[in-house]
């Protein structure tokens, strides 16, 4: 299975579910990580993923959360001959009004000069502190770990993740979902209501999908819920490869 990550993290970030079972292929994202690729935006990130995906030499899953989810989405409907099966985690299909997406670009532009004014570390203090993405309510070394993953990341690598992939330049695809031809399964956290609202959404567009809700997760289901996300992504593997 090959699994995208989300903003401000890395490949690392689902180590805690390959660790119960479920065999993966994690890459850094442009802007992320150690991946060096260049110019960071969504029509380069799609070709290097599809790059990437046919080296593995027939569809495999594919796993994206949040920003990766958007990634994993976009790739699903442009080479859905690389993907057999799509599993979305706190996943949007980007902003569907032209004034709001635009309102977007702009917010995650401001954002993008606040990292690089103030500082990497400076900025993760400020986002685990944000009311989707804060990790207070997790243990010390959940948060320990989480933190060390992102401080892996650069400010100019991070900003340009914002401006390049944000939803502010994605295209919307919420009208393209009926195309996604192989299984779909969306998931969210219970407590986050947003994106539990847009995964059932998407799971509803698109003729083989479901949605399934985490108890106790919020928007970071990977970190909140490891064992409960790689029972649910097992067993819907199991059941769409019979």
């Amino acid at each position: 299975m090959a699994a995208l990550h989300g903003f401000s993290l890395s490949g690392e970030q689902f180590a805690s579910i390959a660790s119960r079972s479920v065999q993966l292929h994690a890459p850094d994202l442009p802007g992320h990580g150690t991946t060096r690729v260049d110019p960071v935006d969504v029509s380069t990130t799609l070709r290097v993923l599809s790059e990437w995906l046919r080296s593995f030499n027939a569809p495999i899953p594919l796993l994206g959360y949040s920003q990766g989810g958007r990634m994993a989405l976009l790739v699903a409907l442009e080479y859905p001959d690389l993907v057999d099966r799509l599993i979305l985690v706190s996943t949007s299909p980007g902003i569907s009004s032209e004034v709001d997406r635009e309102a977007r670009r702009r917010s995650d532009e401001i954002l993008a000069d606040r990292i690089e004014t103030i500082g990497l570390d400076a900025f993760l203090d400020e986002w685990l502190e944000g009311s989707i993405t804060g990790t207070s309510h997790l243990s010390e070394e959940a948060r320990r770990v989480d933190r060390a993953t992102r401080a892996e990341n650069t400010t100019v690598g991070l900003a340009s993740a914002l401006r390049g992939l944000g939803q502010g330049t994605q295209p919307f695809v919420g009208d393209r979902l009926g195309e996604l031809s192989m299984p779909v399964v969306t998931i969210s956290g219970e407590r986050d209501e947003k994106y539990t609202r847009l995964a059932a959404e998407i799971a509803e567009s698109v003729p083989h999908g479901r949605h399934l809700s985490i108890a106790n997760a919020g928007h970071n289901v990977v970190l909140d819920a490891p064992e409960e996300l790689a029972a649910a992504i097992a067993a819907f593997c199991r059941v769409v490869g019979r």
